[in-house]
């Protein structure tokens, strides 16, 4: 889950968000859809739908569905499109967690990272500061959007946004990166935030002491 492969998944939702603005305003792929974390993590899908509509709200959200009416695919824990883009179900995210899944919408997918240790969503968010000036949770220096990461915490059943009190919080069991953290002046900037959080995922997935996703979903 580096950087790299988190910035190929970004540009392939673009383009499928530019795809979805084009002309007839749907994209036609092949989607698998999953249950339950075992099946993700051993890639091995409870169905698949051949040519259902996928939408692009944003580059983050992303709607599936039938021409069929009464037709809903929401009920999935989670879907892939090939091999590279992962998808989680807002409902699932809403009916099993507390905290900031509230952020998310039941009706929508949004990107998934994850491995056998943790799990984080890229999203879109507002600033909880001046979310009626700024229309984006994290925004570069020039004002430009950026992504918003959502930690899903499954000890304690929540999904957490990634603030920087948040973040400080994750890096308590680690003593030294917090320390480094704390003590930057720009330690609210986002990519000061992004590169942390990634130090934080890194070592959580090599820490022979914390649990698998396995050992706490069922």
């Amino acid at each position: 889950m580096k950087n790299s492969i988190i910035l190929f998944y970004l540009m392939a939702l673009v383009s499928l968000s530019s795809a979805a603005k084009s002309t007839d305003h749907m994209v036609r792929d092949t989607v698998y859809f999953y249950e339950n974390w075992e099946q993700m993590l051993n890639v091995d899908p409870s169905a698949m739908l051949v040519s259902p509509v996928i939408e692009a709200v944003n580059p983050f959200e992303i709607d599936i569905y039938t021409t069929s009416d009464d037709y809903s695919l929401s009920g999935y824990q989670a879907a892939s499109l090939g091999d590279s883009i992962w998808l989680v179900s807002g409902k699932y995210l809403r009916t099993n967690f507390k905290g900031d899944a509230r952020d998310f919408s039941s009706s929508y997918f949004y990107p998934v990272f994850f491995n056998k240790k943790t799990a984080y969503l890229v999203s879109l968010g507002y600033d909880e500061e001046n979310s009626l000036k700024t229309l984006l949770f994290g925004t570069t220096d020039d004002g430009q959007p950026v992504a918003v990461f959502y930690y899903l915490d499954f000890m304690n059943g929540k999904v957490l946004k990634v603030t920087p009190k948040v973040l400080s919080q994750l890096l308590e069991d680690y003593h030294d990166l917090q320390m480094r953290y704390e003590g930057m002046k720009s330690r609210k900037k986002h990519e000061i935030i992004e590169d942390y959080f990634y130090k934080f995922i890194d070592r959580y997935t090599q820490d022979l002491m914390t649990p698998c996703i396995l050992d706490l979903t069922y």
